[in-house]
């Protein structure tokens, strides 16, 4: 016996109500899944998965039955047994008990089953293999689940190493579980993890990047990518990250940054991972590129976190002049606040002295950058009081010269802001045209966006 008390699960009214009309059409309904088991982890304290807020009902009637009893039904899986039963504009995934009967460590062939606890068998591990009635009060607790939850310890289900041939992706849930709640994995299945990553290969590129997306939007995920290292999972999607896993002091910094920055900002995290990978800004957006496209994300989110990463430094410094400021702006438009993100994770991440330290520079930096901003001065060729067109009348023929005089005209708005007006932009431009100072080779060199001292600079470390 535990001390959980399934007495005090309070699922929501919707819940309840589908679970009392299925019992009254002579089914039973049982609660199953993530929710339940974060029930019984508030109960001894710890925090439930901010991601699971569903509860999920595990029956005997068969979809059509389901469908039958419910007016308003969605069949979100009926082929796998899966009917979405509508309250109040909530969904609830209502399930019929199943069983595998064919796997290939990707996807499960099931037939319906006629028990609770048949359906149980198949699941990952022993935490997620409770169940409760809420009809009669009853737990079904094959597995020990109950007695895991307080003891702090992740268990498969049955053979580990049966588990995850079934399912390879239930190896990253494994660290996602471990690593959330904190809990030891038993030593068989800690081993069946390790023998089982090879596996992950077979994968798709979908679930294996929902699976990291998970990890990144807990409270601190560094306790889940570390088991992705130290299990021996990166080689198979995140190679990029080898070499950063292998410098443990090195790994464990760049993981103590993810952890610093606020959970909501799920690319930003991301891209404080990839920033610690490698040394450079071309660096640092080839790591980008390569693993997001892997993981097949989408080409909004690739091109966010490869721009970060690559903006991530050089970086500038309360002492730079409002001009030095402007440039780097310029480069890193409505993204300038991200990367500063990026640079008070790392500058949080540090020993408390040096990071009080840190914090306060970057404070002054972003404070300095940040009025620049309100300022709304001009900062792209789109900004500029003269466009292409007028630089054709002056007798310019269309090629790339026109935008190299452009860029130079912007050179000198950034410099001086006052200096984006009409008429002083033309007779700059005709100063130049008459000079015959622009040649293919003469390209503005001030529009990289920040000094090189910024690798100098707290908090801008990797």
């Amino acid at each position: 016996m535990t001390g959980l008390d399934p007495g005090r699960l309070a699922p929501p009214e919707g819940f309840r109500r589908i679970a009392r009309r299925l019992e009254r059409g002579g089914f039973e309904a049982w609660a199953v899944g993530g929710s339940l088991r974060d029930a019984f982890v508030q109960q001894i304290g710890g925090d439930a998965d901010p991601k699971q807020a569903d509860w999920d009902l595990a029956t005997d009637a068969r979809p059509d039955e389901v469908m039958d009893l419910f007016p308003r039904t969605v069949p979100v899986g009926v082929s796998h047994g899966t009917v979405g039963v509508l309250d109040g504009g909530v969904l609830y995934e209502v399930t019929t008990f199943r069983r595998d009967v064919e796997t290939d460590g990707r996807h499960a062939r099931v037939v319906f089953a006629s028990s609770i606890e048949e359906d149980l068998g198949r699941r990952d591990f022993t935490v997620n293999a409770i169940a409760w009635r809420p009809a009669s009060g009853q737990v079904r607790d094959p597995y020990g689940g109950l007695a895991d939850i307080e003891s702090g310890i992740l268990r498969a289900v049955g053979d580990p190493g049966a588990r995850f041939r079934e399912d390879y992706l239930r190896v990253l849930r494994g660290f996602r579980f471990a690593g959330r709640f904190g809990w030891a994995v038993e030593p068989r299945t800690d081993e069946a993890l390790r023998e089982a990553v090879d596996g992950l290969a077979v994968l798709s590129a979908e679930r294996v990047r929902k699976e990291l997306m998970k990890v990144l939007g807990d409270p601190n995920p560094s306790a889940g990518l570390d088991l992705y290292a130290t299990r021996g999972a990166l080689a198979h999607w995140y190679p990029e990250l080898l070499g950063l896993a292998a410098d443990r002091g090195a790994w464990l910094a760049a993981l103590g940054a993810v952890d610093a920055v606020p959970a909501r900002e799920l690319n930003v995290r991301l891209a404080r991972l990839v920033v610690s990978a490698a040394d450079t800004p071309e660096g640092r957006a080839e790591v980008a590129e390569a693993l997001l496209s892997r993981l097949r994300f989408s080409n909004a989110d690739r091109g966010y976190v490869t721009r970060l990463a690559r903006l991530f430094l050089p970086f500038v410094g309360p002492t730079d002049s409002a001009a030095e400021h402007r440039r780097w702006l310029a480069s890193a438009g409505k993204a300038w606040d991200d990367v500063f993100a990026l640079h008070f994770a790392g500058a949080r991440a540090e020993e408390a002295e040096r990071a009080e330290q840190a914090e306060r520079y970057l404070e002054a930096t972003r404070e300095r950058v940040r009025r620049e901003w309100l300022e709304a001065p001009p900062l792209s060729l789109a900004d500029l009081a003269v466009k292409g067109d007028d630089l054709l009348e002056l007798g310019m023929s269309p090629g790339p010269l026109v935008r190299l005089l452009l860029e130079e005209l912007l050179e000198q708005v950034l410099e001086d802001p006052g200096r984006n007006e009409r008429a002083s932009l033309l007779g700059e431009a005709r100063r130049l045209i008459e000079m015959g100072a622009l040649t293919e080779a003469s390209r503005p060199g001030g529009g990289s966006g920040a000094p090189s001292a910024g690798d100098e600079r707290p908090g801008a470390d990797a």
